[in-house]
């Protein structure tokens, strides 16, 4: 927990100058009020959620300064035996009730009662909260596995484990709650008799969360709240909900008025509270709902952490929560590749609860001029190049676990992880769209007959079924949930990869300038800031490969050529910081244009942190890793592809279609695929 009280009157006068600093910038640069308002207060949010970690973030340094390749490394799941117990048998448990059909109340369109009832008995919801508050103590980094593991038997419940646990409520209290409040809550959280969700979203403000109207007013020992939330995921009555707003009452300046409550949800309709579900077509087994309160009062001590700190603290929270979209989304392309490449009707082995079936599925049988639509060179392109982006994901969504659990905010690498894991299972949705073809827009009528209360169907009914068509929502949500992959590029991940800087010389040149000076003194010291980390990019020895496993020439040569490249990022972006220079503040999305700095970062980064994960024995992984950094090398250079780039994708296409491959039976063997009715050897089941 930060100590507030030694912290924040330094932070506070740091942060008032670099906010009146902006200020006087942007409106020198033509900005509203309104925008300067919003601009200054995110960025001081964004500042302020950096005091709250410590450690350097190694993007920024593999960009300006001397990175190190292990500070990328993902490390090994490691979980402790008591975690890795009941993360086994939390996930039996769930396999057991979705073979038993029992996993879903399609009526009420939720999780069972005793699906929740069950994981919260076997201490599902109790993982991440330490065992001092009756939790099992899990580290951030051990959940990446189970992350992916829960998308595979549902999306949803991924989503949930989530929301609870690294959104909010869990994260935020154990960061900022008082220890009265970690002893209330948080072992409620963990028997699952409180379930979490955290309300930052309002009507017309997502991405910029500096406009939130749900207010707090102090009145003596009471806070009334009144406004709207709309849409927050997992909202349940009864259970207990993070809410980000703005406080009156407490004296606070414009701008710097958030808070953080907590709030016990009401177990039903009051005067004071209405809410509303919301009819979602993602997220579709989960509690999404809106919600007004009117003059709602809650005490005082359910403000969570000081007056003035809301969005900083849920800045901190959503830096921790990025790797899970990120190991999510690289999951659902698995899924994805998985439906199309395997055989339904060749099972090969099962346990009962997983079932291993053989290749031969849409791709194979499916003829194009001739041949199965699995031998183009196309389609064998797009597979290749969706199971490399995938286990690329997969690794970043792993490191900012591992950063988080270690206390230290790349929110760079958070927003490299998100955008590029989301834009990847995009891609892939559309690809496997195409190729199903006219399948892929059948309704889904095994899905439809189970939510008019039908019973669970068999194959003797003859229903289709459709995975990929039918869930097209959950596959493109990913790519607005957290923010718009857009406003991460643009806005975004451009001001965290030159926060320090324009504090340290951007900010004192603008405010001299706008005191009619030159600025001589900063001009120079920036000058010499840029000559000296130029300088130091073009060392070709630059960037530490010391304390890498299982280090062999392949793996240290694509290391190295990752950093070197980072490097070359880290100077595109000073060149261009020193033509604009305090105008560069109000024109910083020129590092997020499509193909730019930020899309160039997001490939090398990829490639450095998948390379690190390499084992010399596996040539099937090294292939995937050579073709990272041939995808990173031309995006360097401004291209997307080449003849050369292709080829290797579809070499990697050919291995996932291969059951003698590594990558076909560790990756997509014993996922678990639908019926596929156009296939012409069953035809006569459905005709």
């Amino acid at each position: 927990m930060v100590d507030y009280e030694t912290k924040t009157a330094a932070d506070a006068k740091d942060l008032s100058s670099s906010r009146d600093a902006i200020s006087l910038i942007m409106k020198q640069a033509g900005r509203s009020a309104e925008e300067v308002a919003s601009l200054a207060t995110l960025d001081d949010a964004d500042r302020a959620a950096e005091n709250q970690f410590s450690g350097e973030a190694p993007t920024l340094s593999s960009l300006f300064g001397q990175g190190k390749a292990s500070e990328f490394d993902a490390g090994r799941f490691s979980p402790s035996a008591e975690v890795a117990k009941t993360m086994a048998s939390c996930l039996e448990f769930l396999l057991e009730r979705k073979r038993a059909g029992t996993l879903l109340d399609h009526q009420r369109m939720l999780f069972h009662e005793q699906t929740i009832a069950g994981l919260a008995t076997l201490g599902f919801f109790g993982l991440a909260i330490p065992k001092q508050y009756g939790g099992s103590g899990a580290k951030l980094g051990d959940l990446g596995p189970l992350l992916r593991a829960l998308t595979m038997v549902h999306a949803d419940l991924a989503v949930l484990f989530e929301v609870h646990n690294f959104l909010g409520p869990v994260t935020p209290i154990l960061d900022f709650g008082t220890n009265d409040q970690k002893e209330y809550y948080l072992p409620r959280m963990a028997r699952g008799e409180l379930l979490g969700s955290f309300a930052l979203t309002e009507p017309g403000v997502g991405a910029d969360p500096s406009k939130l109207a749900l207010t707090a007013r102090r009145v003596g020992d009471k806070y009334v709240i009144s406004g709207v939330k709309w849409p927050i995921t997992n909202v349940i009555y009864g259970g207990i909900c993070i809410l980000v707003l703005k406080i009156e009452g407490e004296g606070l300046p414009k701008g710097r008025d958030s808070g953080m409550v907590i709030f016990e949800v009401p177990k039903a309709d009051t005067e004071q509270f209405r809410m509303v579900r919301n009819r979602l077509t993602a997220f579709d087994y989960l509690w999404n709902a809106r919600f007004r309160l009117v003059n709602y009062e809650v005490p005082c001590g359910q403000l969570l952490g000081p007056p003035g700190k809301g969005l900083a603290q849920a800045f901190s929270s959503l830096a921790k929560g990025r790797g899970g979209i990120c190991v999510n989304s690289a999951a659902k392309i698995f899924k994805l590749l998985a439906q199309i490449i395997l055989d339904p009707n060749e099972v090969q082995a099962t346990n009962g609860l997983t079932t291993r079936y053989k290749p031969g599925g849409w791709i194979s049988f499916r003829s194009t001029f001739g041949k199965p639509i699995g031998d183009a060179p196309r389609i064998q392109t797009w597979m290749g190049r969706a199971s490399t982006h995938a286990l690329a994901s997969r690794v970043l969504g792993d490191v900012c676990f591992r950063l988080g659990a270690n206390g230290i905010r790349d929110e760079t690498l958070g927003m490299i992880a998100k955008v590029y894991a989301t834009k990847a299972l995009l891609q892939t949705a559309i690809h496997v769209y195409q190729i199903q073809g006219g399948r892929s827009v059948h309704k889904d009528e095994r899905r439809e007959n189970l939510r008019a209360g039908g019973a669970p169907t068999t194959d003797a009914d003859h229903r289709i079924e459709n995975y990929i068509g039918e869930n097209m929502h959950e596959f493109t949500i990913a790519t607005v949930y957290e923010g718009p992959n857009p406003v991460l590029a643009d806005i975004g991940a451009p001001n965290a990869m030159t926060r320090g800087i324009r504090a340290k010389y951007l900010e004192p040149i603008g405010l001299a300038e706008v005191d009619g000076k030159f600025g001589w003194a900063t001009k120079s010291k920036f000058a010499w800031f840029v000559a000296r980390t130029v300088l130091g990019s073009l060392n070709p020895w630059t960037g530490s490969t010391q304390g890498i496993n299982d280090a062999f020439p392949e793996k240290l040569r694509l290391i190295q050529k990752a950093l070197k490249r980072n490097r070359i990022l880290g100077r595109r972006i000073l060149f261009t910081i020193a033509r604009y220079q305090k105008s560069f503040i109000d024109q910083s999305f020129l590092l997020g244009d499509e193909g730019g700095i930020f899309d160039q970062l997001c490939h090398s980064v990829a490639s450095l942190c998948y390379a690190i994960t390499l084992e010399k024995q596996k040539p099937e992984y090294l292939a995937i890793a050579q073709a990272l950094d041939l995808e990173a090398d031309l995006r360097l250079k401004g291209k997307a592809d080449s003849p050369r780039l292709q080829t290797a994708w579809a070499d990697i296409g050919k291995q996932l279609m291969n059951p003698k491959s590594a990558l076909f039976v560790d990756l997509i063997s014993d996922i678990e695929v639908s019926d596929i009715p156009l296939d012409p050897r069953c035809i006569e089941r459905f005709i």
